[in-house]
């Protein structure tokens, strides 16, 4: 027999839970970041990455090798503003102390940022007071050691365990960041930042609004520790597994250009994409390229150039797992035999331009190569989803692995046991 408490409405239910408010507070750093990350593509913009929950809550890389170090702090509208004295805001200072003392001169600067605003007075409290004491008057002239502003960088010393001194300096790279928005505020905010760009800027607000929300699932994603793929499958075993987990995951938590490029493509502007006769789909590119190089070799093709060529795969491969997790195994199919179609032309095109030049000849045709999927990624921008000349010539690597290009006129393969 069921109970009473059976037939209660679940909506109806108490909706209190601090997991769902800590994932609404999550929600607006993600937001956050999503508008960070857009200034990648601003003109004159000297950002050339953003890391997602990597030494920070945002770490900003320069293109002159500097970092910015960002801490996101938020607050419903309702409630008191930051003090220099909260837990929260004083752990956020000891934190940047620490970062900047273990990688001496890497960071150029360092930002609290909170959607609501800071306290504002004449003393200790107010955090821009002791800011400006640190940026203005570094030896704290003419004050005692009663000080009130004294004494609290004192006690960050103390805690962050880092001289005096030091920490005064690095508290003076540290700015303030109020956004007084809501916590949910940024969700529109980001499709306004979105159409603030030329390229953006007629498309319609519906499609703004998916671009936003794909951007914002990229960084949810990658915001996480987990890594992707057949990590041992597709990675070489190397003897200290657990330093190559970590480049893995910061390799994976890095937004460049190229990854917002992918992101902010209108899927209105993709054309078309086109397919390979006998196109077999597949999970994953299989590992080894030896018929490839064996090829490549027939051709009088150099070492170094065979070497490059491995990495063009590679760099396929990894394009080719990223849109399997993305898009699914049928839409990386689909983009894997479109990129495959073009890298067969530019390979036949190649291939009919040197041979008239007579044998061997398959160093000609591997730069000819080059120059023809620099051309097709000019002329096929809309359809290469922010990839790069390499992931093409990648992919006439891989037709070569199954015997659809050669680099010589025998079309045989060189060494092949007889049976």
């Amino acid at each position: 027999m069921l109970s009473e408490e059976a037939g209660i409405d679940v909506e109806a239910m108490s909706a209190s839970d601090v997991g769902d408010e800590t994932q609404r507070r999550f929600r607006y750093q993600i937001n956050y970041t999503a508008l960070k990350t857009l200034q990648i593509l601003k003109q004159g913009s000297d950002i050339v990455a953003v890391y997602c929950e990597h030494i920070e809550d945002l770490l900003v890389e320069h293109d002159d090798g500097g970092l910015t170090g960002i801490q996101v702090k938020s607050r419903e509208l309702n409630q008191k503003p930051f003090r220099s004295s909260d837990d929260s805001v004083r752990n956020s200072l000891i934190r940047f102390c620490v970062r900047a003392a273990r990688y001496p001169g890497r960071f150029k600067r360092f930002i609290l940022a909170t959607n609501f605003v800071f306290y504002g007075g004449d003393g200790v409290e107010d955090l821009r007071n002791v800011l400006r004491r640190c940026r203005e008057n570094p030896s704290h002239d003419g004050v005692g050691p009663r000080d009130k502003i004294l004494v609290y960088l004192k006690s960050l010393a103390t805690s962050s365990k880092i001289p005096f001194e030091q920490v005064v300096a690095i508290l003076a790279t540290v700015t303030l960041e109020e956004r007084k928005t809501g916590i949910d505020q940024p969700d529109i905010e980001l499709i306004h930042a979105l159409g603030e760009f030329p390229g953006l800027r007629d498309r319609p607000w519906t499609e703004l609004a998916v671009m936003a929300h794909s951007l914002r699932s990229h960084i949810w994603d990658v915001s996480s520790l987990g890594l992707t793929g057949f990590v041992l499958d597709v990675h070489d075993v190397v003897a200290d597994l657990n330093q190559h987990l970590e480049q893995l995951r910061a390799k994976r938590k890095r937004v460049d250009e190229a990854v917002m490029r992918q992101l902010t493509q209108p899927q209105s502007d993709v054309g078309e994409l086109l397919a390979v006769a006998g196109f077999t789909s597949r999970e994953s590119i299989p590992p080894g390229l030896g018929k490839m190089e064996l090829k490549m070799a027939a051709g009088a093709i150099s070492y170094a150039d065979i070497d490059e060529m491995k990495d063009d795969v590679s760099s396929l491969e990894s394009a080719f797992l990223r849109w399997k997790e993305k898009y699914g195994l049928a839409e990386a199919n689909k983009r894997l035999s479109h990129f495959q179609h073009l890298a067969k032309r530019a390979a036949r095109d190649a291939e009919k331009a040197a041979s008239a030049h007579g044998a061997p000849y398959g160093t000609e045709m591997f730069d000819a190569l080059k120059g023809h999927a620099e051309t097709i990624c000019r002329k096929e921008q809309a359809t290469m989803f922010g990839c790069r000349p390499e992931h093409l010539v990648g992919a006439a690597g891989l037709l070569s692995e199954e015997c659809r290009v050669w680099w010589d006129s025998s079309r045989t393969l060189p060494f092949e046991e007889k049976p």
